[in-house]
């Protein structure tokens, strides 16, 4: 009966060049393809050419149909044919020899063509040179180590998709555990929220399904797009069992799963085992052998689950390799989870504070103070204006803030970190306006000493803001158009052609519909600065503002000039929210502005406001042309009826504030407006 222990010398012109280890649980593939336990790199050597393997206490090589054939000893082994090998035998496949021999390493000599080289390989052999082969393509262990590979496997039949193979599923470890099992780990990793819970998981389950003995986890660093040195690998959890201490891999098994992206089961075994770690008493055992399997997940390695036995006893197989694959496909899908989740938790805090800062400096840079319907309608409107880089035209009333929203589109956009310059088009001559706007050369017109750069490229990748767009003449309004179609333009008195990148905002009190139609306004800049438009609508239009704009004001010069007051008086609140507000905003806060400067006590009086007798924008005063001293008769149901209609108008047919202004209840005014037929005018 020959011996369990074999191997195979590989013999090229006469001299050994490499040496595998034959194991008598496993079978040999020996072929040119990467599959193969012993890949030979011969043209003539087919993909799967020969397998060795032990039975009934002998070896046999079997030809696998290869093209060329195989020959022992000079002799032809047909097609399928099982041949006996002996110590010595030499196994020709095409160009390649292979010597086989049987017994331990360090004891069984080897023959060769020269016996002078034999004598050599045979001391060789005892100094443990061939600890490692090299089939695991990465670099020698130190010399304590010998590693030899049992089997391989890229893919676990338990989790292949091959209805094909019906009996896949049945596949189970020594101690049991199966598919079954495997689901509840899985559904165990999929709650995991942390990677710590996720290597517990994984190191507990396998711990428990095969017959190891010690377990760790290892991690590269998570990136999906960049490539990974095996050398960044660390240990993230480790387990072992009772009275053991947990062996790290080796660097050697490392890079063979991570170059290969296969699980591999070796058989390692570390000499002196009298050593000692330094932080334990626990002594080092000689390692029988050991797993390691790829984390994967898509096409990168996110580490690798290392197992090993150390028992008479125990003794981990090809079944629980197939599970451990299974379990570490799992941790790869579990682990991408578990960094996607905190890739997302992290983008959504950044959010969140980008968002919170941008609206901190959208409040402090544009002042929006209000909480109607029209408030939120216009913070809507920036938010959606903000977007894109199109031509603006706000619109509204002096005194509204349209600076302020052309401000706050502005802060919000993209463009925020770059310039926003405001030009008030009313404010200078028109002869100097196309000077502010495209700048000038020196010399240009007298005073010219010096270049200067315009608004337009000063604005440039930013924001410019021309604030009453309507004073500008048509004969400036013609090179304006071209520059917001894309075109290049010349400062005055040059003649270098400038393009820039700029975002334009308009903004104007005018009816420029009426403008247009009267010829004072050209219609395609017109239309071309209201490709997005901004309506603002007047203080006496959101009279629920008053009351939020008064209190801040008053509390913001209150702070500025040093001045403690508690608030206003409800007479003086009263008059606030009555008065039309012909000057907007910009009066409120100056009439605020000087009850605060001029008032006394410790609430705002009536008297300290001081109100104006102007009409609004586009209204006649309803009395202006009646003598102040005809009288007209009315009947008291006539003068209700236009007092309580004039009071619903003033008041945007607000009936609940209307109904508290005329002292009345909020039935009584619906049965008043339907007894006098009065009708919103919209």
């Amino acid at each position: 009966m020959q011996s369990e222990n074999a191997f195979l010398v590989l013999i090229q012109n006469g001299e050994q060049k490499e040496l595998y280890s034959l194991t008598s649980y496993s079978v040999t593939m020996i072929g040119r393809a990467a599959e193969n336990t012993i890949t030979l790199l011969d043209d003539r050597c087919s993909r799967f050419h020969v397998k060795i393997f032990f039975d009934e206490g002998q070896w046999y090589v079997q030809d696998l149909g290869s093209r060329n054939g195989t020959y022992v000893d000079e002799r032809v082994i047909t097609t399928q044919q099982t041949f006996p090998l002996h110590a010595g035998h030499h196994i020709q496949i095409g160009h390649t020899v292979l010597q086989f021999g049987c017994g331990e390493l360090g004891t069984t000599a080897i023959s060769s063509k020269d016996p002078n080289e034999k004598e050599a390989e045979v001391v060789e052999q005892r100094s443990g040179i061939f600890g490692v082969s090299e089939t695991l393509r990465g670099p020698k262990p130190d010399k304590s180590t010998s590693t030899q590979i049992l089997h391989q496997t890229s893919q676990t039949a338990i989790l292949k998709q091959d209805d094909s193979k019906h009996g896949s599923p049945g596949i189970t470890t020594r101690t049991g555990y199966g598919p079954i099992e495997l689901c509840r780990l899985a559904y165990h990793l999929g709650k995991a929220e942390e990677i710590d819970q996720v290597a517990k998981l994984a190191i507990e389950g396998l711990l428990n399904a095969t017959g190891a003995e010690g377990a760790g986890l290892w991690l590269f660093p998570y990136n999906l797009n960049s490539k990974q040195n095996a050398s960044d690998i660390r240990l993230v959890a480790n387990a072992a069992l009772e009275n053991l201490h947990y062996n790290p891999v080796s660097e050697a098994i490392v890079r063979t799963v991570f170059e290969k992206k296969e699980a591999f089961l070796f058989y390692e075994s570390i000499n002196g085992s009298k050593a000692k770690d330094a932080a334990t008493t626990k002594e080092m055992h000689d390692v029988k052998n050991t797993m390691a399997a790829p984390i994967r997940f898509q096409n990168a390695i996110l580490g690798l689950l290392h197992l090993y036995a150390v028992s008479e006893s125990k003794f981990l197989d090809e079944s629980d390799l197939e599970y451990t694959l299974a379990v570490a496909d799992t941790v790869g899908v579990a682990l991408a989870h578990v960094n996607k989740q905190k890739e997302l938790a992290a983008n959504l805090n950044q959010a969140r504070k980008e968002n919170t800062t941008l609206r901190e400096m959208l409040q402090m840079s544009s002042e929006i103070i209000g909480n109607s319907s029209q408030v939120q309608t216009i913070h809507h409107l920036i938010s959606r204006a903000a977007e894109t880089k199109t031509s603006l035209l706000i619109r509204g009333e002096s005194g509204v803030g349209k600076e302020l929203i052309a401000r706050a589109v502005h802060f919000a956009s993209s463009r925020k970190s770059k310039p926003l310059i405001c030009l008030n088009c009313a404010a200078i001559s028109e002869s100097l306006l196309a000077s502010e706007l495209f700048g000038h050369e020196k010399g240009a017109f007298t005073g010219a000493t010096d270049r200067k750069i315009g608004k337009f490229e000063a604005a440039n990748t930013g924001t410019l803001f021309l604030d009453e767009i309507g004073e500008m003449s048509q004969s400036l309004q013609a090179k304006f158009l071209r520059v917001l179609e894309g075109s290049a333009f010349e400062r005055v008195g040059g003649n270098t052609t400038i393009k820039v990148d700029v975002r334009v905002i308009a903004a104007t009190n005018r009816d420029l519909e009426k403008e247009v139609a009267e010829g004072r306004f050209r219609h395609d800049l017109f239309f071309r600065l209201r490709v997005l438009e901004i309506i603002v609508p007047p203080l006496r239009k959101r009279i629920e503002d008053i009351t939020i704009l008064a209190e801040y004001f008053l509390d913001r010069f209150c702070k500025e000039i040093g001045r403690k007051y508690q608030g206003f008086t409800p007479d003086a609140m009263r008059v606030l929210m009555n008065y039309r507000w012909p000057g907007n905003i910009r009066e409120l806060k100056n009439v605020v502005e000087r009850a605060v400067v001029l008032g006394s006590g410790t609430y705002i009086q009536e008297q300290d406001l001081l109100l104006s007798t102007l009409n609004t924008t586009g209204e006649t005063d309803m009395r202006r042309d009646e003598p102040k001293d005809v009288f007209i008769p009315l009947s008291l149901e006539d003068m209700e009826r236009n007092h309580i209609l004039r009071t619903l108008e003033h008041l945007q047919w607000n009936k609940s504030i209307a109904s508290k202004q005329l002292g009345i209840e909020r039935t009584t005014l619906d049965r008043k407006i339907k007894r006098y037929g009065l009708e919103r005018d919209d």
